[in-house]
């Protein structure tokens, strides 16, 4: 049985549908509540096509319910207001005090379900300067200083991926667990606030306690660390190899299975800090880039196996995806959806060792409004009224 299985999530959000599809995966019952005729943004987002939906929505919106309800509209706010005592949270992505204006602030929610858990995502959190600027995930890493050493020292550089988003969706799901757990005991429900720089700003413990413990501002160093190298990328004879050494003995190990006793003996290099901090960023890095320059990523990677020190292949997405690490630990997964077919999605990070053999079987994502007449009619909402409502735009 997936762990989540007795949790009913209200789920909100419109273009970071993150959230719901964590509490979805792990067996929670989601309803997707989007707006008439539009649906989430998500569901357009990867289509070929207008009008087609694309494999972003078959991915985020799988094992999800979905309904639609136009939140402007009184007759809609009151829909989900007779919603609420059936479910346990509620998740937007934008402030409370947007929803304040739709009649849906934490307090009005309350008042109908004392126990509701009612998470809020936003960019920079509810107060402050900053609560109304507009986001992206890069103007949030270069607000939050994190760009800043990021990247090559002649310019900052953001993520491959929307790092932020993910990651304070994440912690978002993890905040409103904790408070569902106290709830469970008081019978009082809370609101869980986080924001996207919060979570930034939190994730980049290393930099900021250089400058709050050792008052060091931090450097762009490309791939490498402040206090522990080599940690880099090499170009070997068939392609790009990567090396983190972590700690003196790392480096010995690796220097002796390499073959160059002078990198394990010589005293510029044996030893941290003068490894990293004086010589690695100059004669070192050079012999190193020299000798990955003359071996295979296969003779690297048998290097550092033996040595057992961190490293191995820059692998494109095509490699990773028909790695047999990948099929083991089953992280793609074929799910039947039903607009696309077989399509192969990413599995759930979280393994449980009490997982049934069916933990991987998900439902394909819902049609936009699919289960409205199935929540109507549980809210005692006849077809006729249902018909007026659609008619009128409401759903």
């Amino acid at each position: 049985m997936k762990p989540l299985r007795s949790l009913k999530v209200l789920d909100l959000t419109d273009g970071n549908p993150y959230i719901g599809s964590m509490f979805a995966d792990y067996g929670a019952e989601v309803l997707k509540i989007e707006t008439p005729g539009m649906g989430d943004s998500i569901r357009r987002r990867g289509a070929s096509r207008d009008g087609e939906e694309g494999i972003y929505q078959a991915y985020y919106h799988r094992g999800k319910k979905s309904m639609t309800l136009n939140l402007c509209d009184a007759r809609g706010q009151e829909i989900l207001k007779r919603l609420l005592p059936a479910y346990d949270m509620l998740a937007v992505n934008c402030s409370e005090a947007k929803m304040a204006e739709l009649g849906l602030s934490y307090e009005e929610v309350k008042a109908v379900n004392p126990k509701m858990v009612y998470g809020v995502l936003t960019p920079f959190g509810e107060e402050g300067p900053w609560k109304d600027l507009p986001d992206y995930d890069l103007l949030v890493m270069a607000r939050t200083g994190l760009l800043e050493k990021t990247g090559m020292p002649e310019k900052p550089t953001k993520f491959g991926f929307p790092l932020g988003y993910l990651y304070s969706s994440w912690h978002l799901t993890a905040g409103m667990l904790a408070a569902y757990l106290k709830a469970q005991k008081t019978g009082v429900g809370q609101k869980v606030s986080t924001s996207t720089w919060h979570v930034m700003m939190e994730l980049d413990d290393t930099f900021a306690e250089c400058l709050l413990g050792m008052n060091t501002l931090p450097k762009r160093l490309g791939n490498g660390f402040p206090t522990t190298n080599p940690t880099d990328t090499f170009k070997c004879l068939d392609g790009w190899f990567s090396l983190s050494i972590g700690s003196d003995a790392q480096w010995i190990a690796f220097a002796k299975t390499a073959g160059r006793e002078d990198w394990a003996s010589d005293p510029r290099y044996a030893h941290d800090p003068a490894r990293s901090m004086e010589n690695y960023f100059g004669d070192l890095d050079g012999q190193l880039k020299e000798f990955f320059a003359g071996i295979t990523i296969a003779e690297a990677d048998r290097i550092c196996r033996e040595a057992m020190v961190p490293g191995g292949p820059c692998n494109t997405v095509r490699e990773l995806v028909t790695d047999e690490q990948v099929a083991d630990r089953k992280m793609l997964i074929h799910v039947e959806d039903r607009h696309l077919g077989d399509t192969l999605q990413l599995g759930k990070p979280a393994k449980f060792s009490y997982d049934d053999a069916d933990v991987n079987e998900i439902a394909s994502a819902p049609s936009l409004g699919e289960n409205n007449a199935q929540i109507l009619a549980e809210l005692g909402i006849s077809e006729q009224e249902s018909e007026a409502l659609k008619t009128d735009g409401v759903i």
